[in-house]
């Protein structure tokens, strides 16, 4: 059923080439820079955004940090866990890490730790054979967390993001290293896409944090895994994967148990379509000619059903290609990629949140948008939204015709030309500042 992704080849010339860290030792200097995959300190594939998008790389300025675990990027059949200088896995890793870490880089730093990842064969193992590479893995990520806690992170809010093995990770650190202790209240939320997730880990184990039930949320986990609708192999997916059983002290699958599942469109668990007309947009992901290029809004209607986000229409061919990894219907590589900007929009949203009620914030908060389109010769008003009113506003990027009323925060007037602009908002007052995006597309001329 899986397969190496065969459109690595072509796409991992957009990734440049690092020195690496030795893992020959038995754990892994966190220390050092060359054991990430991304850093602050590091030019990365997280720095990245959708050329021509609108959207803009601010980590520099950014108030948070997002600590993400990468997926499964090693295919070696000959090893259980893949060295962190394997690379294929490196290779894969920065595609994954473009793919799925940059929805964040508007508004926070990112880290996303090397280590010695389970290799993909050894999920079709027998459980009691995974136990041993599973734990080896997850003790990286833990010691890379701990490092990033102790050194770096200086009382700043974070995300958890991950993605499939890394969920799994990522899940088990919630339970071990977050719950309970101080560093619960510096958690913005939680996105662990991937991986079925019984709704026991947060009756029994995550009793103190719970799961997203709301767009602004903060302090929760937001989980869920995209397939087809009509897809039905949802026993034999569940048969080859696992989650951490904190009672048992083992890693083990989710077959026949209920399942949690968020909406990544509307972050609500319920059965409710929700139409393409809110789904803001994804960004296509494993064809050499469109992968990470603009993103596409209104592609689909998502809904979840027992645990699941079940998506329609097909995706289109010409802009998602997963190299035949899994079989059809199965949207386990774009759990991130199809939901990119409700992604962005939604971080940004439980960021302003977290940061009006936890830190008191005197300085201006943006709440959004984050994305705005207008058209040629047609008069256009779009209303910021600040918190905390500002004494100098400023915008940088407005495309001609297009003006920001530094008293009431709107932008207004008439463009006069076509494109893609990347627009900056400064809001700054006696208490500080705030920089925020505004991808804003202007279409072409009227008729």
């Amino acid at each position: 059923m899986r397969r190496i992704l065969l459109f690595l080849l072509v796409l991992t010339q957009v990734c440049a080439t690092a020195a690496l860290a030795s893992d020959s030792d038995a754990n892994i200097d966190y220390s050092r820079l060359d054991a990430w995959l991304a850093h602050p300190g590091l030019h990365s594939a997280a720095d990245l955004v959708p050329e021509g998008s609108g959207y803009s790389n601010l980590a520099e300025t950014a108030r948070a940090d997002v600590f993400y675990v990468h997926p499964t990027t090693g295919m070696r059949e000959d090893i259980a866990n893949v060295p962190i200088d394997d690379p294929q896995a490196i290779a894969t890793g920065r595609i994954m890490l473009m793919a799925q870490a940059t929805p964040f880089n508007g508004i926070a730093r990112i880290y996303a730790p090397r280590y010695r990842q389970i290799a993909l064969h050894v999920y079709d193992k027998e459980e009691a054979t995974l136990q041993g590479p599973m734990n080896l893995a997850y003790a990286d990520v833990r010691r890379a967390f701990s490092f990033y806690v102790e050194h770096w992170n200086q009382g700043r809010p974070f995300f958890l993001v991950a993605h499939s093995q890394g969920s799994n990770h990522a899940l088990r650190l919630l339970m071990e290293s977050i719950q309970g202790r101080p560093l619960q209240s510096r958690l913005v939320a939680a996105y662990l896409p991937g991986m079925p997730t019984p709704r026991t880990v947060f009756t029994r184990h995550l009793t103190g944090i719970p799961t997203c039930a709301t767009a602004e949320q903060i302090g929760c986990v937001a989980i869920w895994g995209v397939f087809a609708e009509g897809y039905r192999e949802f026993g034999a997916w569940e048969a080859i994967n696992v989650y951490w059983d904190a009672a048992a002290r083992r890693w083990r699958s989710a077959v026949g148990m209920p399942l949690i599942g968020t909406n990544p469109v509307s972050w609500r668990e319920n059965g409710l379509p929700v139409p393409a007309r809110l789904h803001q947009g994804a960004v296509p992901f494993g064809v050499a000619a469109t992968h990470f290029s603009r993103p596409v809004p209104h592609l689909v209607t998502a809904r979840v059903e027992h645990g699941y986000t079940l998506v329609s229409p097909a995706l289109p061919s010409d802009l998602f290609d997963d190299g035949g990894t899994f079989e059809q219907g199965n949207n386990h590589v774009y759990d991130i990629s199809l939901f990119w900007v409700d992604l962005r929009a939604n971080a940004r949203r439980r960021l302003v949140a977290f940061l009006a009620r936890h830190e008191g914030a005197g300085y201006p908060l943006i709440d959004g948008p984050i994305a705005a389109t207008a058209t040629v010769g047609r008069q256009f008003q779009l209303q910021l939204s600040i918190r905390n009113k500002p004494a100098i506003l400023s915008a940088e990027g407005l495309p001609q015709g297009l003006q920001l009323n530094q008293d009431t925060g709107e932008i207004m007037g008439v463009p006069v030309a076509p494109g893609h602009y990347a627009v900056v908002i400064t809001a700054s007052n006696a208490a500080g500042s705030a920089i925020e995006e505004l991808a804003l597309t202007v279409d072409g001329s009227l008729p």
